[in-house]
């Protein structure tokens, strides 16, 4: 089985940067998760590929589920217990949930999102903060998109997904990405935060 904490290492060693190990780890490596298990990959890239008409390769896994450990927290992926965190990397897709977001939002007006918790206290306008600051990013994050049809349908797509799978993960879910810069941009980040660990 591939050895990813020996391989980051490595790597770190050889001076790699953090953007080509996102592009080596994320979009090349094979995932931890799916060693002796290649049909559930297909099955669960298909369906997400199938519910919003996008090429399979733009269905990658990230997190745990990928390198068998958490980069940042260090806890390792169980089976059954663990998320499969997954990127869908479309531009179309996010154009279009970005088209969905500012038509729901009434063009981005606060009381449209849903207010979020931080620090103990609830913090009128801070969904729509911390959506913009995601979509400067190229990400769309569904946990923050604006109340309405295209939110919850998200969420019971994901959520029907998940049901397929419980024996292998507690909850399937997904980050949106304008394209592969941005997630690269994202995961260059953890891997930066890794190193710093070692």
């Amino acid at each position: 089985m591939f050895d990813y904490k020996k391989n980051l290492k490595e790597n770190k060693e050889r001076r790699s940067t953090s953007k080509e190990m996102a592009r080596k780890l994320y979009l090349s490596y094979p995932t931890s998760a799916f060693v002796d298990k290649h049909e559930i990959e297909y099955e669960i890239r298909n369906r997400v590929r199938n519910l919003y008409q996008i090429p399979i390769s733009s269905v990658q896994v990230i997190g745990s589920a990928k390198t068998g450990f958490s980069l940042i927290k260090k806890t390792d992926f169980k089976r059954g217990s663990s998320d499969l965190d997954l990127a869908v990397i479309d531009p179309t897709l996010f154009n279009r949930l970005w088209e969905e977001s500012y038509e729901a939002s009434n063009g981005f007006e606060a009381n449209k999102f849903q207010d979020i918790l931080i620090d103990g206290v609830t913090k009128v306008g801070s969904g729509k903060e911390r959506f913009l600051d995601y979509l400067y990013r190229g990400i769309i994050s569904p946990d923050f998109l604006p109340s309405g049809h295209y939110r919850a349908k998200i969420f019971q797509d994901f959520e029907r997904i998940t049901n397929g799978y419980k024996e292998d993960f507690k909850k399937i879910s997904a980050f949106f990405y304008c394209n592969e810069f941005f997630l690269q941009e994202k995961l260059r980040d953890t891997i930066d935060k890794h190193w710093a660990q070692l």
